[in-house]
């Protein structure tokens, strides 16, 4: 029998199996998994996401953690918060891994004020402003005010640029686009503007391919956030060492043994960051 559930907007809609298994296939969940935990899931009936979540991530780290850590990922990039600056660490690394190089918090003049942006990248000779625009609640969404924003930005820098090309300059490169990335969801409007006047918008669901897990689970990348090996004070001393990724916490067993762990926990925790993020 079908049930209804409220999302963490608080608007009630009733529980689609059809993407709930598609969730759970994408972490990497075999259909004999698949099959377990709907069947447990109807007989429980929660009444929230926010439920569905603890139950499955819980079930998930009995049966096989590295795919409770893939199905984290959405909590795990939450984890980030409150201020965010992880998740902008965490954007550099997955555009280095796609060639890019990148330099965090730099100053842009533009023609009439200069801006502090977030991550300037630079592939081909071509040169991108983006914005990461966290948020640490689920239900929070980029508005149409904030790609109106990168986009007033981005002409104010560019325009700067071709006065630069009348007179001798500092100035010694343009910028080709603008881009914004967020850890939840744009609004539909906000989505239709940034197509419109040329940002390039990803986030948890946009574009259809090439979104934000979609690019996580290709490169390999988890957050260290995702492990649920780790506890909430774990997961933070990692983050304040530096360290973002699953991949580089493995390679790093040394500062293990730093917050404590004994040889046994290490070597549990190095399988599982190998597989979760599918290191050989």
């Amino acid at each position: 029998m079908p049930f209804y559930i409220t999302k963490s907007s608080g608007k009630k809609e009733r529980f689609s199996l059809k993407k709930f298994k598609r969730s759970l296939h994408r972490a990497g969940a075999k259909p004999h998994l698949i099959n377990y935990i709907i069947k447990e899931i109807k007989k429980i009936r929660p009444e929230t996401t926010q439920q569905v979540h603890e139950f499955v991530t819980k079930m998930l780290h009995k049966e096989a953690r590295p795919i409770a850590a893939r199905y984290n990922l959405k909590q795990a990039l939450i984890q980030f918060g409150p201020a965010g600056f992880p998740f902008e660490q965490f954007i550099a690394q997955l555009l280095k891994s796609q060639g890019y190089t990148t330099e965090i918090n730099k100053q842009v003049n533009g023609k009439c004020i200069w801006y502090e942006i977030d991550i300037i990248a630079r592939k081909e000779n071509k040169h991108y402003l983006i914005e990461c625009k966290f948020h640490n609640r689920q239900n929070m969404k980029s508005d149409v005010k904030v790609t109106l924003y990168n986009k007033a930005r981005f002409d104010d820098i560019h325009n700067a640029w071709k006065e630069s090309e009348k007179r001798d300059s500092t100035i010694n490169h343009d910028y080709h686009q603008g881009w914004v990335i967020t850890n939840t969801k744009f609004t539909s409007v906000a989505e239709k503007y940034g197509e419109c006047v040329g940002l390039r918008l990803i986030s948890w669901t946009y574009p259809s391919t090439g979104n934000l897990p979609a690019m996580i689970d290709q490169l390999g990348l988890h957050p260290i956030t995702a492990l649920t090996s780790l506890t909430k004070k774990q997961k933070q001393e990692f983050l304040n060492a530096g360290f973002v990724l699953c991949r580089d916490a493995a390679q790093h067993k040394n500062m293990f043994k730093q917050f404590g762990f004994s040889e046994k926990k290490i070597k549990q925790l190095i399988a599982e960051i190998k597989a979760v993020c599918k290191l050989d």
